[in-house]
């Protein structure tokens, strides 16, 4: 069975660790488009997707009220889905349960620097067999970059910090079930921009120096 291929760029949270900067960090300004624009983009330019969704709540009432005002929106290549916002587990498994049957690229709202190709890239290393994949990071490539990401894991006796984009079978997705994950280590400036803190926000818009 061939089974759509969507997108799912995740904006609900709370974004706890930038809050005292900015209520609403998918709406911080990168290049003169919001954080989120950028990620709307290049998923549409990758040509890889069925349809574009976003899981929106509450938390982020300026990003929602963008969405619901998008082209993309208004002609049905993007849809919203409006989740509780509890945390971003809560609101990944019940958007990918609504997307079930489907494979589902998922991708924070504010990884800017991703592009089209770096999108393809990462969709051909999903050979169908595994119930989901993420994109992985070494901790001192990240580091070097003045970055420190949310999610830290050790595999073994190194450590990685997770890109926050991962692909789902979303069949295989069921509330109150761990899913398996599979990795894929990608050192790659433009997945280790994920804006969690206010540093990491001016630290991104000092590549626009340097030609990013």
């Amino acid at each position: 069975m061939i089974r759509e291929i969507y997108a799912l760029i995740m904006c609900g949270g709370k974004g706890e660790r930038i809050k005292d900067f900015c209520s609403d960090k998918s709406m911080l300004e990168f290049k003169e488009r919001p954080l989120i624009e950028h990620i709307i983009l290049s998923l549409k330019k990758s040509d890889s997707f069925d349809k574009i969704f976003a899981a929106a709540s509450l938390n982020s009432k300026a990003t929602l009220n963008y969405l619901r005002n998008h082209d993309y929106f208004h002609e049905g290549s993007l849809e919203i889905i409006e989740t509780s916002g509890i945390d971003y587990s809560t609101d990944l498994v019940y958007t990918l349960e609504k997307l079930n049957p489907a494979i589902v690229f998922v991708i924070p709202a504010d990884l800017p620097l991703i592009s089209p190709d770096m999108i393809r890239k990462i969709i051909t290393s999903w050979d169908g067999d595994k119930p989901s994949i993420s994109i992985i990071m070494d901790k001192e490539f990240v580091v070097k970059l003045g970055l420190f990401p949310t999610i830290l894991l050790k595999l073994g006796d190194k450590e990685f910090f997770h890109s926050g984009v991962s692909i789902f079978d979303s069949s295989k997705v069921q509330s109150g079930k761990k899913v398996k994950e599979h990795y894929i280590i990608l050192n790659d400036e433009k997945l280790a921009f994920n804006i969690n803190a206010k540093k990491d926000y001016f630290l991104l818009k000092s590549k626009i120096n340097q030609g990013l």
